[in-house]
């Protein structure tokens, strides 16, 4: 494994080119289409083009400026500030120093290497899969394409069932691993893939926008990093021969459900790691509960859980009897619950991937 502070020593590595002191110069279209200033200090959001390209989303326009490689140091997704310049040739985006600075003591990664450490949740999709957040944005484009595609990843907590909940998990495990797959052999992505709903819905506003939504935009973006750094620790975790699989289970008239599946590899002559099963939600019925089930074997269950609200401690400890039946009767045995009132401790992962193997294309 290659250690962040080594990245900057390797041999043949092309130092980062800072863009310090330089101008990227506008067209009179586009400084007309962002009311500019001379001397107004603005900030924009770096996004990823065709190949090694980079480009500014700005008060919700994409600029496609030149000279601005990737190695310029600026990465995806990062906020820069930015103040206008106007010039003998024109007007221009002149990088803020300070900014600069701070980018010249940073290491260097790939966009790759940002997602595979990138602390481990899906916390700002979470907030956009809240009931009504992201259709107010669908309903802005005017896409019922995108609606629709919408409205068939949600479920209904009032009409759930065991059948509907399988089938969900189903199809977020498999686009947990992201549509890639599909695309590189030349098939559609699956249609209830969030990923490229959330790209279909960026595009959307940045075309139409009037420069109200730039805060939203950013959101959305924040969202996919969440996306694309899971599907890309489950794929190292798969390589390994481990597992690591995270999703976000929306519905219509509840706030999402958040779901872990973690399993370490298994070592020869040992017996196999328990299979963790962490799920997280927020509800008005029962507030915040975090519910981790390790199924050893087959068979064999224990389960821990945390709430904030003591009446739901109460009435789980109540009714852990029933819950023994209902698992007995599927062929499982309970062989330990624990309830405990309050959060769920921070920083208390069963497991994270190992990186055993791992190696950082720093050209990605």
């Amino acid at each position: 494994m290659i250690a962040p502070a080594d990245l900057t020593q390797l041999p043949g590595r092309s130092n980062p080119i800072y863009l310090e002191g330089r101008i990227l110069p506008l067209t009179v279209a586009q400084a007309r289409a962002l009311d500019l200033r001379d001397g107004q200090i603005v900030q924009a959001t770096v996004q990823s083009r065709a190949g090694d390209d980079l480009a500014l989303l700005m008060r919700g326009k994409q600029l496609d400026l030149p000279q601005m490689p990737a190695t310029a140091g600026w990465l995806p997704g990062q906020m820069v500030r930015l103040q206008v310049h106007m010039g003998p040739s024109g007007m221009g985006l002149q990088p803020m120093a300070d900014k600069a600075l701070m980018l010249a003591s940073a290491p260097f990664f790939s966009r790759v290497g940002n997602l595979l450490f990138r602390p481990p949740g899906l916390e700002q999709v979470g907030r956009l899969f809240k009931p009504g957040v992201l259709d107010a944005l669908l309903q802005a484009t005017g896409r019922s394409d995108l609606m629709a595609q919408w409205r068939g990843m949600q479920l209904n907590m009032a009409q759930l069932n065991p059948q509907a909940l399988a089938q969900a998990m189903s199809r977020a495990m498999v686009g947990a691993m992201g549509s890639e797959p599909w695309l590189t052999r030349g098939l559609p992505p699956p249609a209830d893939d969030p990923k490229q709903l959330l790209r279909k819905l960026i595009a959307a506003l940045s075309r139409d926008d009037d420069g109200d939504m730039p805060e939203s935009i950013e959101k959305l973006s924040q969202a996919l990093d969440d996306l694309e750094s899971s599907q890309v620790q489950a794929v190292l975790a798969q390589a390994q021969e481990e597992m690591f699989i995270s999703f976000m289970l929306p519905f219509a008239d509840a706030d999402p459900i958040e779901l872990q599946f973690r399993r370490a590899p298994h070592k020869p002559g040992q017996e196999r790691p328990p299979l963790t099963v962490n799920v997280h939600s927020k509800s008005d019925d029962l507030g915040e509960v975090w519910l981790k089930t390790q199924l050893h074997g087959l068979e064999r269950v224990e389960l821990t859980m945390w709430a904030l609200r003591e009446g739901v401690v109460e009435q789980a400890r109540q009714r852990s009897g029933e819950l023994g039946a209902q698992l007995s009767q599927a062929g499982l045995a309970m062989h330990s619950l624990q309830v405990i009132h309050g959060a769920r401790p921070q920083g208390s992962a069963d497991w994270v991937p190992s990186g055993r193997g791992l190696v950082i294309d720093i050209r990605a």
